[in-house]
């Protein structure tokens, strides 16, 4: 099983194995203060044979976030068995499969900056930066004079 592709957004869902997503990209936000709740959706495209989606094969996945220095913040990791109908199955023999699934990516952080997100599964990895910034004040935006 390959990952195709991984998006952070605003909100996905996933119905009959189609994705709709909301707010596809999203890469920055803007907090108030520090330390800083953060929570995105990460849309996610898996690619398999007809052999991998079986209930006999077990697949690894592992969510990774990572600090503005790299450190590890976070390493969630479960198993999961995917699976077709027969139907469906054996109508794309011949074809990679795709599916599609959402997962949650929720983190504090303490100083504005790029934080990492890495989605592996089977050990096929995508990433993605996640930029966290310290908001302009309310009605203005930040001085650039100096003193």
């Amino acid at each position: 099983m390959n990952i195709d592709w991984i998006i952070p957004c605003r909100y996905a869902e996933v119905h009959d194995n189609l994705a709709t997503i909301i707010g596809a990209g999203v890469d920055t936000w803007w907090v108030p203060a520090f330390p800083a709740p953060i929570q995105v959706l990460i849309a996610v495209r898996l690619l398999a044979t007809r052999d991998e989606l079986g209930p006999e094969h077990d697949h690894t996945v592992r969510n990774i976030v990572r600090d503005t220095s790299g450190n590890q913040l976070s390493d969630l990791q479960h198993t999961f068995q995917a699976g077709l109908p027969d139907e469906v199955a054996a109508a794309r023999a011949d074809w990679l499969t795709g599916i599609e699934v959402v997962t949650v990516v929720q983190f504090e952080a303490s100083e504005p900056g790029a934080y990492g997100f890495e989605h592996i599964v089977d050990g096929s990895s995508k990433s993605v930066p996640l930029h966290v910034l310290l908001a302009p004040p309310a009605g203005g935006a930040p001085s650039t004079s100096v003193d």
